[in-house]
C-alpha cells in the first residue's frame, strides 16, 4: 500500500506532466521552458527540479505519460462483444476522438517530433518504441480476429495494424496542418472506407 508521501509525490508529478503538456501544445518544444511549466503548474521552479533533475527529463516524461493515457483510453474504450467490423470501426472512431481532444499536445509531437528522434539503444526512445509497439499489437490483435472469422482477408495483422495507425496519424496531421476542415466523424468514416475497401473503383 503506497504512503502518504508516496501519494502526494505521484499526484504532484501527474500534475507537473499535464502542465507540461499544456505548455507544449501552446509553446512546441523548443518554446517550452522550465519557468513557464512552473507558472503554468502554479509551482515554485525549484519544485520541478526535485522530480525532473532537466528540462529534456520533464519533456520525455511529459510526453510518454500522454502517449501512455491515449493508449490506454483506447484499449478501455474497446468492445470486444461487437462483431468484428463493427469492433473495428468503433476503434477507429475512438483513435479520432481521442487523438482530436489532444489535438494541441500532438500538433508539437507531430511537428515538431525532432525531440523525439532518438538514437538506437537509447533509453528514452526505447520506451517510447514500447508504447507504440504495445498499441501496434493491440490493434493488431483486433485485427487478427476479424482475419480469422474471415470478416478481412488473409493478412499479415501486424502489418495492418500499422498500416491502419498510420492512416489515422496522417489523417490527423493532414488536419492539423490545416489542410482539412471536415467534421473529425467524415475524416474517421473517409479512413474507414479507404482501409477497408481500398481506392481502387468498383
Amino acid at each position: 500500500m503506497a504512503t502518504k508521501e508516496e501519494i502526494v509525490k505521484g499526484f504532484r508529478v501527474r500534475e507537473l506532466l499535464e502542465a507540461t503538456r499544456r505548455v507544449i501544445a501552446r509553446n512546441g518544444f523548443q518554446g517550452t521552458t522550465i519557468d513557464r511549466v512552473a507558472e503554468e503548474a502554479k509551482v515554485a521552479k525549484g519544485t520541478i527540479y526535485l522530480y525532473f533533475p532537466t528540462k529534456e527529463d520533464l519533456l520525455h516524461a511529459a510526453i510518454l505519460e500522454g502517449l501512455r493515457a491515449m493508449v490506454s483510453e483506447t484499449a478501455e474504450a474497446d468492445n470486444p462483444e461487437l462483431p468484428p467490423l463493427e469492433r473495428i470501426s468503433e476503434l477507429v472512431r475512438n483513435q479520432f476522438r481521442i487523438q482530436s481532444s489532444n489535438e494541441h499536445f500532438l500538433k508539437a509531437f507531430f511537428l515538431e517530433s525532432s525531440f523525439v528522434n532518438f538514437e538506437p539503444g537509447d533509453v528514452r526512445g526505447e520506451e517510447l518504441r514500447r508504447v507504440y509497439i504495445d498499441h501496434l499489437e493491440f490493434l493488431a490483435s483486433v485485427l487478427g480476429l476479424a482475419i480469422r472469422a474471415g470478416v478481412l482477408r488473409p493478412t499479415d495483422p501486424q502489418f495492418a495494424a500499422f498500416m491502419l495507425s498510420d492512416m489515422i496519424t496522417a489523417s490527423i496531421r493532414r488536419r492539423l496542418l490545416g489542410l482539412a476542415s471536415t467534421p473529425i466523424e467524415a475524416d474517421a468514416d473517409a479512413v474507414l472506407e479507404m482501409f477497408l475497401k481500398g481506392v481502387l473503383a468498383p
